[in-house]
């Protein structure tokens, strides 16, 4: 009696790696665990034979490499070209697919949900530097958000999307994620689901968490000074703000010893949200001083 053939995959996720780090082998082995098959593709940039790193750890996946850097819409791109799945995700190589992570994308988008955004949770919440981390980076994308708090990214898409609207902007260091869902018309606005869960690698170490958020801090004023034209000394003090509605966020999207180390971790949120303030007025380059104006004792009150 003839076995029946595999059925292909139904979600393509693309795994999106930068000189083949050691953590990209982590998060394929999260796809390929996961209870519901996925096409796994690896897109590496930068060098760093990602090939032979994965062949080294026991890993027999599809990628393709670029010894150019390519942003992270780049990236995307030349994934979105080479695989076939009808629906498409992405895994950046610091995350992990927590289990299930395949399984819901897919009931959600087969109920008719043509863009599925998800939540992240943080691979050390015992750990305080950790837990300022993850909500200096996702506080909007906490698992038990209710969807009018939550911000909607972390998606997965009907590849049709993507004929319909185009690619990712390749040009932009950051944010084109933002760039390609402002593109979509309402009715594809994503579905918000906090049981679709991605594990994010934090940093555990304060020093380095500080560097972190610095040079994410540099990368933010430059993208958010260009799209919207704001000087850097008001989107260093917006930055600055983000502790009240960290700790609102936090009461409504955790729960539990979760919930406790991190309004612990407030102090360590504050010092990284400093960090990457001044990351943001570091921003401009020295042709273009100008789009940094000191803050007066007024604005530094408020």
């Amino acid at each position: 009696m003839s076995s029946q053939p595999e059925s292909a995959p139904e979600l393509a996720t693309i795994v999106i790696g930068y000189r083949a780090p050691a953590e990209i082998v982590g998060a394929v082995r999260s796809l390929s665990g996961q209870s519901v098959a996925t096409e796994i593709l690896v897109v590496n940039s930068g060098g760093g034979d990602v090939g032979a790193l994965l062949r080294r750890n026991g890993l027999d996946v599809p990628f393709v490499e670029f010894e150019e850097r390519l942003y992270v819409g780049a990236a995307r791109n030349r994934g979105i070209e080479r695989t076939r799945a009808p629906y498409v995700a992405f895994l950046a190589d610091d995350c992990r697919a927590a289990p299930g992570w395949v399984e819901r994308r897919l009931a959600r988008h087969k109920a008719g949900a043509p863009v599925v955004a998800s939540a992240v949770i943080n691979s050390k919440p015992q750990n305080l530097v950790a837990c300022a981390a993850h909500l200096s980076l996702f506080m909007r994308r906490l698992p038990g958000l209710p969807e009018e708090q939550a911000i909607r990214y972390g998606a997965s898409f009907e590849r049709g999307l993507f004929r319909g609207h185009g690619l990712y902007d390749e040009t932009m260091a950051t944010g084109e994620d933002s760039e390609f869902l402002q593109r979509l018309p309402a009715e594809l606005k994503p579905a918000w689901d906090g049981d679709i869960r991605t594990v994010h690698l934090n940093e555990t170490r304060i020093l380095r968490l500080l560097v972190d958020q610095y040079q994410r801090g540099t990368n933010y004023g430059r993208e958010m000074h260009r799209l919207s034209g704001k000087p850097l000394r008001k989107i260093a003090r917006d930055v600055l703000r983000q502790h009240r509605p960290a700790r609102q966020l936090a009461m409504a999207g955790l729960s539990g010893d979760e919930l406790i180390q991190t309004l612990r971790a407030m102090p360590i949120l504050r010092l990284s949200l400093f960090a990457k303030a001044a990351g943001v007025l570091m921003a401009a380059d020295n042709r273009d001083r100008s789009v940094v104006a000191p803050l007066s004792r007024h604005e530094t009150r408020r």
